[in-house]
Parts: C-alpha cells; structure tokens; sequence
C-alpha cells in the first residue's frame, strides 16, 4: 500500500535571497538587486552582459553579485533562477500531479494502520515546514512588521485571496482584540474598492498572496501603496509580486502532505507575529483585550457549565 512521501522543504529562493543580502552589498551590486527584483524575473536568465547593461554596472559587478548570493558562477545564479520561476509559475493541477508522482511506500512500523503512518508522515512533514519557515524568516522584515502593527494610530487592514482570505480574517479576528482600528476586507470588488478609497497615508495594510498570485491583489497593493498605505506581505518562498512594493515580507513554505499546498506554515508564522505585537503592546494591549473581551461577553453566549440546557439559560 502506497503512502505520502515526505515532502521536500523548499530552499530559500533567488529573489529571498537578495532581500536578505541586500544590506550588505555595495551600491553597486544594489544596483543589480534592484533591477532583478523591480523588474521581471527573466532578466537573470540573459547574458551577465545584458544585466549589467541593465542595471548600469559593469560584468565584474554582476560576477561579485552572484559570489555574494553564495553561487559558484553566473550559470549556476541562472539554474536556480530557472527553477525558481518554473515554481513560481506552476499551476495547483501541476502541484497535485506531481504530489501524486512522488508517493511512494512508505516505511511503515510493525503493526502499524494506513491511517497511523498517514498521521506520523503529515505531522513529520508539517513540523518540517513551519520549523523551516521560522528558521529562515528574516529577523529585521519580521521587526518591522511588528513596529507598524504596534502603531496604534495606524489604521490595519487585512486582505487575502482565494484560500488566504482565511488566514486574513484570522489575524485581523485576534488583532483587534488587542489593538484598535483592525479590520479584515472581503475578497469582493466593492469591499475591496471600498478599502481603497478610505485608505490614508501610514495605514497598514497586511496582505496575503501565494501561487498563482492574483492580479486583483497585486493592483489592490499598487492602489493602496499609491496612498501611502504601508505593506506586511505574507507570501511563499516565490515571493509574491507584492514583495516589489512591500515594507514586510514574510514567506512561508507550502509543503505539506496532501496534494494541496498548506497554509499551516504561514498561520504559524502568523501566529508568531501576533505573539510578539501582543508582548510589544505590553499593558496597553492587555486593557484593550479585558475590555474587548467584557463587551464580548455580552453577545456571546457560552456553553452552560453547570449542566443546564442552552434552551433553559438566560
């Protein structure tokens, strides 16, 4: 009987890569960062020559670039540069197929159901992707997320696409539990051009957008981002589109053991980031929540706990 082969973490990828060097290179090679990650991503793929006439930088500049980025030569940047779009580009019907091609057996222990070795592969795999997701998730972007949630006088938003739209409203549920002005926009074209049209200059607006990356969220972004609105970007090792015009980025693996990519990394990621707005808040965040939660005590009826029915209660 066939089982769920453990599913492969995915490297860091080119464009993350950069954004967690770009500190340390030189104006220069900045140069060639910026043109790689403002512009599309083939850029890469043609001659060292080409990008360095692009970016107005010599070839030597390009070859440092690349040695900076911990590649042997330029063929080697262009390879994972390759695989990196192929990825990036690749359909959930793809995703499934190949999910389906890598089953293999699975190396089962004596006694053991399909249903025990389903359960023991999907907790390895996802314990696997959320720890890999934390390890490399960069500690300055994921500090500056936190300083623009803590602002108080900041409007936040939250805004997802087709699955994502779950992790958005999650975050802005427990936010706003803890700090004022938090409030999640639907998925429709009349909430979100609402949302555009009272966005102001220094609102946050944290966004949520993986493979295939939707062109609605991307010209939401640009709308807000043309307000003055900043942006938290939680995406996958890709990067999202978003990423070129975001303040935070956040990404996150998919991998998981279904042939559906997973959010269970990036609410974890998630989940970390509230943890530390709730710490940096401190108090504040703290009277906000007992006074939240008096009023929600309210309309909220919980289950009786003295063992009468809800129907004889109130």
């Amino acid at each position: 009987m066939s089982g769920t082969a453990a599913p492969r973490v995915r490297p860091i990828g080119v464009s993350e890569q950069i954004r967690a060097r770009v500190s340390e290179m030189s104006p220069a090679e900045r140069r060639v960062a910026r043109a790689l990650l403002a512009g599309p991503p083939t850029i890469g793929l043609e001659s060292s020559a080409r990008l360095a006439k692009h970016a107005g930088v010599s070839g030597p500049t390009v070859s440092r670039f690349v040695a900076r980025l911990g590649f042997e030569n330029y063929a080697g940047f262009q390879r994972a540069l390759h695989d990196d779009i192929a990825a990036r580009v690749m359909s959930p019907v793809e995703v499934y197929r190949q999910h389906q091609a890598a089953e293999q057996p699975d190396g089962a222990v004596s006694g053991e159901g399909a249903g025990a070795r389903l359960l023991r592969a999907s907790g390895a795999a996802l314990g696997e992707a959320v720890m890999a997701s934390l390890r490399t998730l960069d500690g300055a972007e994921f500090d500056r997320a936190v300083d623009l949630l803590v602002d108080t006088g900041r409007q936040v938003l939250t805004v997802g696409g087709w699955f994502s739209h779950l992790l958005a409203g999650y975050l802005a549920a427990v936010l706003r539990e803890i700090r004022p002005r938090v409030r999640a926009v639907p998925p429709v074209a009349s909430e979100r051009a609402a949302a555009i049209a009272d966005v102001a200059r220094r609102d946050v607006v944290v966004i949520f957008d993986f493979r295939r990356y939707e062109s609605d969220t991307l010209e939401f972004a640009q709308a807000v981002r043309g307000a003055g609105a900043r942006i938290v970007l939680f995406t996958d090792p890709w990067l999202s589109p978003v990423a070129e015009i975001a303040d935070a980025v956040l990404p996150a693996q998919v991998v998981g053991p279904s042939p559906f990519e997973s959010l269970t990394p990036t609410l974890a990621v998630a989940e970390t980031l509230m943890t530390s707005v709730a710490a940096t808040l401190g108090r504040a965040g703290r009277r906000r929540f007992e006074h939240f939660g008096g009023i929600a005590d309210r309309w909220v009826r919980a289950w009786p706990v003295d063992g009468a029915s809800p129907e004889s209660t109130g």
